[in-house]
This record gives C-alpha cells, sequence and structure tokens, in this order.
C-alpha cells in the first residue's frame, strides 16, 4: 500500500506540474501578448511604419539609441550632434567617449525616433522597465514618467528602481523619445532592460499577467513556508524544515523585489538602499539555505567540510551586502553568480548520489533541482543578454514553483522514512525494556517450579501454566506497534499471571484484591499499561515488608473516562520522588513509569497520577478518556 501511496503523491505533482505550464503555455502564447523584437532601431530610428498591432499588439524597442554623453538634451534640440549609438538594452560602461570607456558612473541622454503605421487608431500605452539608477522619460516633448532623481553627481542623485506603465496621448504618427538618464550608485549604469511600446489593453494586459504570475508564485512560497514551520514546530530536532523555510522566505522576498516590483504595491516609500540590500541578498542565500537543507537530508552523500565551504563563501557574501554600499557589493555579483551555479550543479551531483542509493524523496528531488538549475540558466541569460527572449526569462517562476513542489513531497517522503524508524526504534527499545526484567523474574520463577516439583507437583504444573500464560502476553511483541489497542480483560489475564506466580514466591504473604466493573473489561486500552506498575508494586513497595503484603487493582467506568489504579500497602515513596514521577520527562526515576508516562502522553494527552506516603503504600492511577470505536485503532486481540 505504501508504494502505491508514493505513485499517487508523485501522479498529483506531475499533474499539478503540468497544469502549471499549460497554463503559464496559454497566457504567453494563446493571448497574443508575446513581446516582438523582429523591428530594430538603426542610428536612432526604429521604424514600425508596416507593424500590424491588431497581431503584434506589443513591440520591444530595441536596437541602436543615439547617445548624448554627460549632457541632458532637451526634447526641442533635435539637431544636437549626438557621442554616438548604443545599444538598448545595454549597458554604457563600454561606450566609448573620446577613444576612452565611459565606465559605469555619469550621465547621459537617450533617443529614438519611432516612425508608426500613418493610419494606426490604437490608444498606445509604453512600458518602463527600472534602469542603473534614475531616469526622466519624455516622449514628443512631454515628461512622460520618471524614477528617482537624476542628477550630474551622487550627492544630488536619487535612484530608484520601479518599472512604470503609461498611456500616450499622441496626434501623428511619430514618437521622440528622450531618455535622461544617471547612475552614480550602481557598477552597471545604462538603459539595461527593454522598453515596451504597444496598444493600451496589451501593455495593461501584460503588466496584469506578470502580476498574476508573481501573486501565484507568491501564494505557493507562503504555503511551503506554512508547511515548513509546522513540520518544525513538531519536529524542532530536525532542521531541514526550518531551512526550507528560509529558503522559501527568500525566493518570495526575491519575487516582491524584481519584475513587478510587487512590494510597491503594499509599501510605496520603501527606500532605495533597503531595496538593493534585500534583493541581492536573497542570491547567496539561496545556495546556502538550500545546502543546509540538502546536507540535513543526505549527510552520508554530503562531505561536511564542503558545506562549511559553501556556507563561509555564501555568509562572507551576504555580511558584505548588509555593511557596504551597492557600488561595492554589487561589484561582486557576477563571482558569486558563478559561485552559485557551481554549487547547483554540485548539489544535483549530491542529490543523484542519493537517488541512486535509494534515499527517500531523493529522485523527485532531483528532478526538482535540475529542472530549476535549467530555468535559471535562461534567466540568467537574459540577464547578461546571452538571449534576448524576454518570455523564457519568465520560465525561472515555473522552474522554482516545481522545484518547491518537488521540495514539499521529498520532504514528506523523508519524514515518513523518519516515522516508520522511529516505530521501529521505539518497537525495538520496548522489547528490550521487557528483556531487560526478564532473566532475573524467569531465574527466580524456575528455581520454584524446581523446587515445587519434588513437594507438589500439581502446584508445579499450575505455576508452569501461568508461566506460559504470561510469557505468550510479555512477548507478544504484534502489541508493541503503537496504534494496537487490547481489552481490559487481555491486560488482566497477563496481570493475574503474573501475580500468580509472584504469590508462589510470597509464599502466601501477597494478598491481591481484584475491584473490577464487568462492563470495563471490554474498554480498549494501550498494552502493558497495568502490568510494568503490578511490577513496580511488588520489586520496590514490597521489597523490605516482610508479611501482610496487600494490593489492590481497580477498574470502573465513569462518564467519560476509564479509571486504572494499582494500590499497595508498601514501603511508599517521598513527596519529591512521587512529583518527579509525575512530571519528570526524563528516565532517571525509573524507565518503566518513565515509558509509561510518554505512552499515554502521546495516546491520550495525560500522566501517571501518582499518590505515597512512607510505610504507608503508594497508589498509581490512569484516567484514560473514553473515545468511539471510530477515534480507536481497533485490535484483533480479546
Amino acid at each position: 500500500m505504501r508504494k502505491y501511496n508514493k505513485y499517487i503523491i508523485h501522479l498529483l505533482i506531475i499533474s499539478l506540474v503540468s497544469l502549471i505550464i499549460v497554463i503559464e503555455y496559454n497566457n504567453f502564447m494563446n493571448n497574443k501578448e508575446l513581446i516582438k523584437t523582429e523591428h530594430r532601431a538603426q542610428q536612432g530610428v526604429l521604424d514600425l511604419s508596416d507593424l500590424d498591432f491588431d497581431n503584434q499588439p506589443l513591440h520591444s524597442l530595441d536596437g541602436e539609441w543615439l547617445f548624448y554623453y554627460q549632457q541632458f538634451v532637451t526634447p526641442d534640440k533635435k539637431d544636437h550632434p549626438p557621442d554616438g549609438s548604443i545599444y538598448v538594452p545595454g549597458l554604457w560602461n563600454s561606450f566609448r567617449y573620446r577613444g576612452e570607456e565611459i565606465g559605469p558612473s555619469g550621465h547621459g541622454t537617450y533617443r529614438l525616433k519611432v516612425l508608426l503605421p500613418p493610419d494606426h487608431q490604437e490608444h498606445i500605452a509604453i512600458k518602463v522597465p527600472d534602469m542603473s539608477g534614475s531616469y526622466r522619460l519624455f516622449i514628443n516633448g512631454t515628461e512622460v514618467c520618471s524614477n528617482g532623481v537624476v542628477a550630474t553627481s551622487q550627492t544630488e542623485e536619487l535612484p530608484q528602481w520601479k518599472p512604470l506603465v503609461r498611456s500616450i496621448k499622441i496626434n501623428s504618427d511619430q514618437l521622440d523619445i528622450v531618455v535622461h538618464v544617471s547612475n552614480y550608485h550602481h557598477v552597471k549604469g545604462g538603459m539595461w532592460e527593454s522598453i515596451v511600446l504597444g496598444t493600451e489593453e496589451a501593455i495593461y494586459k501584460n503588466r496584469e499577467l506578470n502580476l498574476l504570475v508573481s501573486f501565484i508564485l507568491i501564494g505557493v512560497l507562503f504555503i511551503s513556508i506554512y508547511f515548513y514551520l509546522i513540520i518544525f514546530s513538531v519536529m524542532q530536532s530536525n532542521m531541514v524544515s526550518l531551512y526550507l523555510a528560509a529558503f522559501s522566505f527568500m525566493a518570495c522576498l526575491r519575487e516582491l523585489l524584481v519584475r513587478e516590483v510587487v512590494i510597491f504595491l503594499f509599501l510605496p516609500n520603501l527606500s532605495f538602499n533597503l531595496i538593493t540590500k534585500l534583493e541581492y541578498i536573497t542570491v547567496p542565500s539561496g545556495p546556502l539555505l538550500l545546502s543546509l537543507s540538502i546536507y540535513s537530508l543526505y549527510q552520508a552523500e554530503f562531505p561536511r567540510r564542503i558545506l562549511r565551504t559553501i556556507v563561509t563563501i555564501f555568509a562572507l557574501y551576504m555580511i558584505i551586502i548588509v555593511f557596504t554600499p551597492l557600488k561595492i557589493f554589487a561589484s561582486f555579483m557576477d563571482f558569486y553568480i558563478i559561485l552559485f551555479v557551481i554549487t547547483v550543479i554540485y548539489l544535483i551531483y549530491v542529490v543523484a548520489r542519493a537517488a541512486k542509493n535509494k534515499r527517500p524523496g531523493a529522485g523527485i528531488l532531483l528532478f526538482g533541482i535540475v529542472f530549476l538549475l535549467f530555468t535559471m540558466s535562461l534567466d540568467i541569460g537574459y540577464f547578461y543578454k546571452l538571449h534576448n527572449d524576454y518570455d523564457l526569462s519568465y520560465t525561472f517562476s515555473i522552474g522554482l514553483i516545481i522545484f518547491i513542489l518537488c521540495q514539499m513531497n521529498s520532504l514528506s517522503l523523508y519524514i515518513a522514512d523518519v516515522s516508520r524508524r522511529a516505530q521501529q526504534l521505539a518497537k525495538a527499545e520496548m522489547a528490550f525494556l521487557q528483556a531487560q526484567i526478564f532473566p532475573h523474574f524467569l531465574h527466580n520463577t524456575l528455581n520454584t517450579i524446581i523446587h515445587l516439583t519434588r513437594q507438589s507437583p500439581e502446584m508445579a504444573r499450575n505455576l508452569l501454566i501461568e508461566l506460559s500464560n504470561y510469557l505468550r502476553g510479555k512477548f507478544n511483541f504484534d502489541l508493541y506497534n503503537s496504534n494496537t489497542l487490547v481489552s481490559l480483560k487481555y491486560e488482566l489475564d497477563i496481570v493475574k499471571s503474573y501475580l500468580n506466580i509472584e504469590s508462589v514466591r510470597f509464599n502466601d504473604r501477597l494478598d491481591v484484591d481484584y475491584r473490577v466493573d464487568e462492563q470495563a473489561l471490554n474498554c480498549k486500552i494501550l498494552p502493558f499499561l497495568l502490568q510494568p506498575l503490578v511490577e513496580n508494586s511488588i520489586r520496590h513497595g514490597f521489597k523490605n515488608k516482610p508479611d501482610n503484603c496487600v494490593m489492590m487493582i481497580s477498574a470502573y467506568l465513569q462518564p467519560k473516562h476509564l479509571i486504572l489504579s494499582v494500590s499497595d500497602n508498601g514501603m511508599g515513596m517521598p513527596k519529591d520522588k512521587t512529583l518527579a514521577l509525575t512530571q519528570a520527562d526524563t528516565n532517571d526515576y525509573g524507565t518503566g513509569l518513565y515509558n509509561i508516562n510518554q505512552r499515554l502522553n502521546v495516546a491520550y494527552g495525560i500522566r501517571l497520577n501518582i499518590s505515597s506516603e512512607l510505610d504507608m503504600g503508594t497508589t498509581i492511577s490512569i484516567k484514560i478518556p473514553l473515545r468511539s470505536d471510530q477515534s480507536h485503532a481497533q485490535s484483533s486481540v480479546s
């Protein structure tokens, strides 16, 4: 059955992944919202006069723009000679002015003339992404939008990264686009993203679609964070779920800060310095937290020294980001992107080894991390302009969602395996506890039987029968499963066999009084609850008592509870030890009673109730809540 459950889980994940891919494909392909780049600007002119806006509603303004270095040229100066042409999207760092590269810092003007279809009737809009620092954008002499404050020095510039969408009112078939750009804070300067022109409907629909994708991803990440924290709350000794929660949080934070910068919808006045630090810190935190989580899952395949190296390298970059300005920590990004990719490739190797060793969940996690690397490569390729397919850069969202789903499935299988091992360990531990007291008890009982074979063969025979009954119940290891319940009658039969044996050894010094309601005999309880309590009275309560050893075992029903108790008139206990036995979470005061307390706590959320007085005796009682048959795991033992 477990095998089929695993296949069902895999089928559900594959189905959900397929659904996400179909939704993304329909959004980008069937709605005709693809951003076209067939027409490219040449020497500051982009000819879209033959463009059919009905079939191609979106077009990026890529190509050669005229560039004016270290000057803000006003829109009315159309005949002002440029310092050259520069490709957009791209950086101005390598632009040569008077024979030398200008580098990242500085300011300048971009200019582009766009020729529109002469008879176009569509309402036009423009989507402007963030640029390296700040900008002002003019169309046909009118300022349309801006980001931050453009300036001619670092002290005067106020950078901002905020994508904007604006409608354009025009009465001609030509657009004269002028963009003033300044950058004195980043190591990369210029218009590094494509400006998109299109119909008003298509532009706003494209933005809404991107917001929808972001909100879907953020929702999935929030669910995964909640999922991981719930697991951590019940398994605090295992840190993997906490690492995965932190990884999902960082991924969620990054989605809030990139593309449409959703965070501005909630915090419109967030400072540029904080936004840049938060965005950049999500890069090194990804491989760091992912490495910690995979190490926690597959320590045998992941050398600790390599983990320390990965954590040290990326933690160092996080420290640099926190304590240095953008111009410094951004200069390390290209180097750390390379380390990022190398780390992910190594993690794929680790997970592949774990899958080869048939570690739980490794196979599906391997698929997820390989798919994540693939989509991440497409995103990085677009960022570094290795390709200009705008739509492929969005596949990283799909990759991250699929990876999160695979990660959740892998952790679930891992937890199931841990639970199974814990049950096996608990079963072995209980068997060990039972075996601990067996040699001494068996030795004394057999010696008694040997002695009786000569004096009273019939009594020896009866004692052997009681021993057989006791051993059959005591060492029925199928009952050590945590889901197994037995009837009270079954438990009392074991107790009676044990006490019948001990009464012979006590030479009639032991008197047992059973006070059990007949209706209580069919109640289901955990196995071996009463027998250890009875044994505790025999071994400790009556240890130094020469005669008149009296024990009372009672069981009766209340409206909502079954009350079990074992009382003796033995040596008793001081109050501090009674309190310790009742409340302690360690087995320092007795393995048997500690074990019963743990099992009662797990099954019913209760503990033993112990009352004792020195030289007067001890009473240990259990108040078991009655449940419906449907809430019990039924046992065939009766």
